[in-house]
Parts: structure tokens; sequence; C-alpha cells
């Protein structure tokens, strides 16, 4: 049986994922103005799709659309962090313990650890596994309704997530034991101390990115 290769993504697609990357990378405490025109020029595609996309995004709360200006995107508040951080509490505290009943956790957990492991020096690349590893528990559990409120965090944990491995000295080598933590927990099927994993993580997490210095200006 032959295997079709994937299509290649449409237009509007490709510029929504564009610009899901570039927002990504924003830091969370900075604010940036996109037009169209460039957007398009950037992403290789005309400028109705660029619309298509901005207008996903403006659904999702990511972007706004100023009149004769372009997209806007905020820098996120302490309360954002705050609500962020409520909502990775809450399904993550679920999930970890619905894993960790049966010990369920497969290869790409420890290769997600390692990979982050591996990537310390590139802190885009780290917060891609760290995002990664924590959504693989998330998805093993099992709740696809959870996930997707989950996965609608996902730009505002890569903005913030950057910039925290970035300014706090050290913090890259701490997620990576954090995580080891919580895997360890996992594989000895021990529900409380996983979901004291997680919880003394994302504590640790909050606390790094609150001690950060906001200082919102237009890209």
């Amino acid at each position: 049986m032959s295997i079709l290769p994937n299509p290649a993504p449409t237009a509007p697609e490709t510029a929504y994922l564009w610009l899901r990357r570039e927002i990504s990378l924003l830091p969370w405490d900075q604010e940036a103005f996109l037009t169209e025109n460039a957007i398009a020029e950037a992403a290789g595609v005309s400028r109705t799709p660029v619309r298509d996309a901005l207008l996903r995004l403006e659904a999702a709360g990511l972007v706004r659309r100023v009149p004769r200006k372009g997209a806007y995107v905020p820098a996120l508040t302490a309360q954002d962090i705050e609500n962020m951080m409520e909502v990775r509490r809450v399904i993550e505290d679920w999930a970890v313990r619905k894993v960790s009943f049966t010990g369920q956790l497969g290869s790409d957990l420890d290769q997600l650890l390692q990979d982050q492991q591996d990537s310390l020096a590139d802190p885009v690349a780290f917060i891609d596994f760290d995002i990664s590893f924590h959504k693989h528990i998330v998805h093993t559990a099992g709740n696809r309704a959870l996930e997707e409120v989950y996965d609608s965090q996902r730009i505002k944990q890569q903005r913030m997530g950057v910039k925290a491995v970035q300014d706090s000295q050290g913090r890259s080598d701490h997620v990576v034991d954090e995580h080891r933590a919580i895997v360890e927990a996992i594989r000895q099927r021990d529900a409380p101390t996983a979901a004291a994993a997680v919880l003394n993580h994302l504590q640790s997490t909050l606390t790094v990115l609150k001690a950060i210095p906001a200082q919102t200006h237009r890209g």
C-alpha cells in the first residue's frame, strides 16, 4: 500500500501558522503591531488569507484588530499569568492523578524529557519540549474537552516560558529536575506525590514569572 504525502497547507493555514509562531515568540511583557502587508510578505501569501488568519486569532483572544493600523498583539498582564496558571493547575492536577493510577507513561514522555535536557542552550526549543511534555500527560489522561481547553493556553505558555528561562538564571535546569520528579512519581503509580510534584513545578514557574519585571514596549 502506497502512503500518500501530507497535503501542503493552504494559504490561510500557512498565514495562521506563521502568525501563531510569531506571536508565541513575542515575550509576554511586550506588545506589537503587525500589518497585513508585512505579514503577507513574510508568510509568502496574499493579504486575503492573512485576514482569515487574523480573524481566527482574534476569536481566540490572541490579537486585536485596530482600524487603519493592523493587528495588535497585546502584552500579557499579571492577571493573564494568574489565570493561565490556574487553568494549568486544575487540568494538570487531574491529568497526572489519572495517569498515575495506571503508571501509563510510554516512551514518549521519557524522550521528551531527554530532548528538553539536550536543548538547554536553546530557550525556544526548550519551551517547545516543555509544552509537549505537559501536553503528553494531559493527552494520555484521555479527556478531549479538557485537552482542548489546555491547548488554548499554548501560545501564552510559549510567550511566558521563553522569557522565564531567558531571564532567570538556572531555571532551565530546575525545570528538568521538576519534570523528572513528575515522571518518577507517575512511574511509581503514586498519584499524591505526582500531583504534589506538578503543583511544586507550577508554583515555581509562577514565582519566576512574578519576579521578572515587565518592560512593555511596542515591537
